[in-house]
């Protein structure tokens, strides 16, 4: 070997050390290291900074949430294991998923990492033993161990200084069942959880599908847990986004989160993407017992109410429903849904005014104190010519929203056919524990408007539809 060669392999050596041990201390620069093409994110940042403190014992309890796609998997799973046996060679790892045959993807992908020849030239202590390289269950050369498995599988004999578990629910159907959740919740419970070695730490990875889904249940249960929740469209400010922002759009930028949106509905939306899942059926609506008609009905007299929102943000949009009481059915025939500044809230008051006619009576409600007082005034000033009524909303939202859902529970309701007619019928379905409920509030208020109008009281007022639907009046 010449002289000149020497220096060329010190430089060698010492860039290998440096590789090591940044990629050691990091997670993303591990990252990086076994995945040429990696790019991460802020989110991503936010997310190894979490799994850091777990390897360093720092935290014993992790909940991710996360949009699917958004690349908690390639973390959390492919990565994160391999990577932990770089720091500690002698670590026995659970891995668990939803099937076995999902769990040897894991195994096979995370066993990819370790069998680059990288990999193996910077940590020698944490490679793979010849003897025990199967996809699902492989050891270290140090004794270092990992097995996969899907959930409900076996695990006897088996102890885990580190449990990961990713997406544990297989689809919405079997998160719907109250069995297959708890039965999932039995098997972390009895069979995973009892095999966390004294001090072992469990990471939970999962997008949300159920209120009562396992990270719903383990954070209910008591027990402190670190959470990273991450939903795809910021709904809050905070140090990384403002609201309205996407949470990863070099990938899904706002037009395509829009997209999926429009596609799986807002239940799912609100689930998957914005890690706030919520029942089938809210506590109040059921709104597969509403009519459609094709258009609105002759001789009717309407109402539009209004509810004022937020000027901009994630808050609730302005919303106008134009509401009409046919035969003691209500109907509602138009909704107007928005989000904008004062002088915005006042074009588009009075441009609807103009379309639904003079016939057509405006409600609006009057927040407390005199700013509320104020808006009334000036707005009603805009509205000239037209009936507008004003008053203060008493109660709370449920209350309020209980009138108009007797009769769209018995079938004595209808929607005048209309491209709002899905986000309509979705926020009652998930009122109250939607997102939004400034659609019910609009409509709640219209409804109102019609029975407190009325000289019988809103005792009678019910007695008289429960006589006309007993009596097959309405159609």
């Amino acid at each position: 070997m010449s002289l000149l060669s020497k220096p060329n392999i010190a430089h060698r050596a010492l860039a290998a050390a440096l590789r090591r041990s940044n990629a050691e201390q990091s997670l993303i620069a591990f990252a990086k290291l076994t995945h040429g093409n990696y790019r991460p994110n802020w989110h991503h940042e936010l997310l190894a900074s979490k799994l850091e403190a777990v390897a360093s014992g720092k935290i014993k309890r992790l909940v991710v949430s996360m949009p699917p796609r958004h690349g908690k998997t390639e973390l959390c799973s492919t990565r994160f294991a391999p990577w932990l046996l770089t720091r500690h060679p002698q670590a026995s790892i659970i891995a668990a998923t939803y099937a076995g045959e999902f769990a040897d993807d894991l195994g096979r992908k995370a066993r990819s990492v370790m069998e680059q020849p990288a990999y193996e030239r910077l940590w020698p202590r944490s490679k793979l033993a010849d003897d025990s390289r199967a996809v699902s269950r492989w050891q270290t050369v140090s004794g270092g161990s990992y097995f996969a498995v899907g959930v409900g599988g076996p695990l006897t004999g088996r102890g885990a200084d580190f449990l990961l578990i990713d997406d544990p629910h297989k689809s919405r159907a079997e998160a719907e069942s109250k069995i297959m959740r708890e039965g999932v919740f039995d098997w972390f419970r009895s069979t995973a959880f009892t095999r966390l070695e004294k001090g072992g730490a469990v990471v939970i990875i999962s997008t949300r599908w159920h209120e009562a889904d396992l990270v719903g249940r383990v954070l209910a249960d008591g027990e402190p847990w670190d959470v990273v929740s991450l939903p795809a469209i910021a709904e809050e400010a905070d140090e990384y986004r403002q609201p309205g922002e996407a949470l990863w759009p070099d990938s899904f930028d706002s037009e395509a989160l829009a997209k999926i949106r429009n596609v799986v509905g807002e239940r799912e939306w609100s689930a998957l993407y914005q890690q706030r899942p919520a029942p089938l059926e809210g506590a109040l609506f059921k709104p597969d017992a509403l009519g459609i008609l094709d258009g609105e009905p002759a001789g009717v007299e309407w109402v539009r109410a209004w509810d004022f929102g937020a000027t901009a943000g994630a808050g609730d949009p302005t919303v106008g429903v134009k509401l009409g009481m046919w035969n003691g059915r209500p109907v509602v025939a138009d909704v107007v849904r928005f989000q904008g500044a004062p002088d915005e809230v006042e074009r588009v008051l009075v441009a609807t005014a103009s379309r639904d006619g003079l016939a057509c009576a405006i409600d609006l409600p009057q927040d407390p104190g005199q700013a509320g007082k104020a808006q009334v005034q000036y707005l009603t000033r805009a509205l000239s010519g037209y009936r507008v009524r004003s008053s203060t909303e008493s109660g709370d939202k449920v209350t309020r929203a209980e009138p108009l859902a007797a009769q769209v529970n018995v079938g004595n309701a209808a929607l005048v056919r209309g491209a709002w007619n899905l986000e309509f019928i979705e926020e009652l379905r998930v009122f109250p524990n939607g997102r939004h409920d400034d659609q019910v509030d609009a409509a709640s208020r219209a409804f109102a408007s019609f029975v407190m109008s009325s000289n019988t009281g809103i005792l009678e007022y019910f007695r008289q539809q429960a006589e006309k639907l007993r009596a097959g009046q309405f159609v």
